[in-house]
């Protein structure tokens, strides 16, 4: 049962991740919102970021734009999924070998 927790919350956490992740590159890119795909990854990596974005600030440098708010959203469910799977014990199954000592 556990397997089955440990798997489901590896995947959440990393779909979460590769969103942030995409969210960071697009916003340090510049990309135009108007895409399709970009609007919808906005919106839907909106709610994430937003408790970190009125602390940090964008750091805005020539023509890109550094989203601290999003690297410290990455950050902050990183560890929350490594916490949640430490709650969460992985059964391993261990091979025991017996040596048959030679008869002599």
């Amino acid at each position: 049962m556990f397997r089955i927790l440990r798997a489901f919350i590896n995947i959440v956490v990393s779909i979460i991740e590769l969103l942030l992740t995409f969210r960071l590159i697009f916003m340090f890119l510049v990309v135009n919102t108007d895409t399709p795909f970009v609007a919808w990854l906005y919106g839907v990596t909106a709610p994430l970021v937003a408790p970190f974005s009125k602390i940090l600030p964008n750091w805005k440098f020539s023509d890109f734009v550094v989203d601290f708010a999003t690297v410290a959203a990455i950050i902050v469910f990183g560890i929350a999924g490594s916490l949640l799977l430490m709650l969460f014990p992985c059964s391993r199954k261990v091979a025991v070998t017996y040596e048959v000592p030679p008869n002599g």
